[in-house]
């Protein structure tokens, strides 16, 4: 018998035996995640008079659930309430729509009271569409039972009805479900769950209804901070492409500024501004700032501190710099995972672009499991360098604001961040995964100038990566290279960070 059955036998027994021409009431509650992850609910309430006659029957052996539990179905023990009637529920979570499907088919299998139930997610760039849809039938008590169920009880299900007097109108069936987002009110049918929000439909109907109850729900989120920094990227492109034609103009037409009216040999007027000096963060932060014409400062500098110090996420908050092939590979291969080293780095750079969500990509590697516990195994193996707490705190009591420009999918970079409790420490939060560009591109760090509203004079950036300083520095941004055991020639005249051991008393 399939575990689909034994969960229809659950309901069935509650329902249809143990009631004595009493209401009884069925909801199934379905809620879906952002991701297309969920849980779907049963639970069935018996009032006093059909709590008094199951108890009679559950005097045996009791509901078998055993193969309901190996299924990964969460089963609540019976609970009673103050006015004596009794409730059972049974909770399983999906992880991807096609699993939902398959999770609504076994609550009474094919020819129950719940039908075909599909669920869809559609994602486009800064906008994910879902639509649910399903019916409930008025199947009756019959259709529910099987050959097996009947041998079990020792009568068949009508036999039963017509012992204690029970109707298929004596059972209530109500199915809820919750999307994410807006929800589209010309698709959607059902009653809105106004306690709820409007994302929430309900729908109700009895088993002996005369025609089947359609369930339609659609809605879609927009991720409107995506939507203002590709604007931004692609001002900024714009502006990068005005700026380097102009450079050429100037290149193919040297006579004709040599003909203005006021002329003058040598250099332009106005040379280009260099960036500021590395700051004094402490004399254990910058402890060896590397001599350059970009980089210029020293720990003893006047210049104080910056108005913001960016940080990368993989190499300098967090103690792992290459973190695909440390560790998102060797995990996927623990996993069982037969795709190639390529394919797994493809697939982590299109959900660091935002092309892809982490469900996506654990399905695309050949892992099926729960999205959501894969991303929690997945990510308690990322740890903070040490001291980059107490360096965060130094900033903020000293009013640097600190902001992180990181190359990861928005969904692992905010669970990250929950995780080790750096929301309080780090805004804005510039990801790659919700810009839709990548560092070393310019378009990040126009993003970083935008969103702080600072010149990029006033802004240290500090990476693990000498590509993305260089990228950095070209822009006008100040810079400082992560690297504990770097040599002071490897710097690429960057400033080096060693440490963020900062001295408690630096700064009282």
């Amino acid at each position: 018998m399939l575990p689909g059955r034994r969960l229809g036998w659950v309901i069935v027994c509650l329902l249809a035996v143990f009631v004595a021409g009493c209401r009884t009431d069925v909801d199934v509650d379905v809620t879906v995640a952002e991701d297309g992850s969920g849980t779907v609910t049963a639970l069935v309430v018996l009032d006093r008079e059909a709590a008094t006659a199951a108890a009679l029957d559950l005097a045996g052996d009791g509901l078998p659930v055993d193969d309901l539990l190996a299924a990964g179905w969460e089963i609540e023990p019976l609970e009673a309430s103050d006015d004596g009637s009794i409730s059972v529920s049974a909770t399983k979570a999906f992880g991807t729509p096609d699993q939902f499907t398959a999770v609504m088919r076994e609550l009474t299998g094919d020819q129950g009271f719940v039908g075909p139930f599909v669920l869809t997610r559609t994602k486009e760039f800064a906008e994910i569409d879902y639509v649910v849809t399903g019916s409930i039938r008025p199947a009756g008590f019959e259709p529910l039972g099987d050959a097996e169920l009947s041998a079990a009880l020792g009568r068949s299900l009508t036999d039963l009805a017509t012992r204690y007097g029970a109707t298929p109108g004596d059972v209530v069936v109500r199915v809820r479900v919750a999307v994410p987002g807006t929800v589209d009110p010309d698709v959607s049918t059902g009653t809105v769950v106004l306690e709820s929000g409007d994302n929430v439909r309900t729908w109700t109907t009895r088993l002996d209804a005369t025609a089947p109850t359609e369930i339609a729900i659609a809605s879609s989120t927009r991720q409107v901070a995506a939507l203002v920094w590709r604007g931004v990227a692609i001002v900024a492109g714009v502006l990068a492409v005005l700026v380097a034609f102009g450079h050429l103009l100037r290149v193919l037409r040297p006579e004709r500024r040599r003909s203005k009216g006021n002329r003058r040999a040598g250099p332009s007027a106005r040379a280009p501004a260099k960036p500021r000096p590395d700051p004094e963060i402490s004399a254990a932060v910058i402890a060896e700032p590397a001599s350059s014409p970009h980089n210029s400062g020293d720990p003893g500098s006047d210049d104080g501190l910056p108005a913001v110090v960016a940080l990368d996420g993989m190499g300098v908050l967090y103690r792992q710099g290459d973190d695909i092939n440390q560790l998102l590979v060797p995990f996927v291969r623990e996993r069982g995972s037969e795709v190639s080293h390529d394919q797994i780095v493809a697939r982590a750079r299109a959900m660091s672009l935002g092309r892809i969500t982490p469900a996506d990509f654990w399905e695309g590697v050949g892992l099926f499991d729960d999205p959501n516990r894969l991303d929690e195994a997945y990510l308690a193996l990322f740890q903070l360098n040490t001291g980059v707490v107490r360096f965060l705190r130094y900033l903020r009591d000293h009013g640097v604001r600190v902001a992180c420009v990181t190359n990861d999918s928005t969904v692992w970079a905010t669970k990250l961040r929950a995780r080790h409790s750096l929301g309080g420490l780090i805004d804005p939060w510039i990801v790659s995964g919700a810009v839709g560009v990548r560092k070393p591109d310019r378009p990040i760090y126009e993003v970083l100038r935008r969103v702080t509203a600072t010149p990029p004079a006033d802004i240290l950036v500090i990476d693990d990566d000498l590509d993305n300083l260089d990228a950095a520095r070209a822009y006008g941004f100040r810079t400082a290279w992560f690297a504990p055991d770097a040599a002071s020639g490897d710097a690429r005249q960057h400033a080096i960070l060693r440490s963020f051991d900062v001295d408690a008393s630096v700064g009282d």
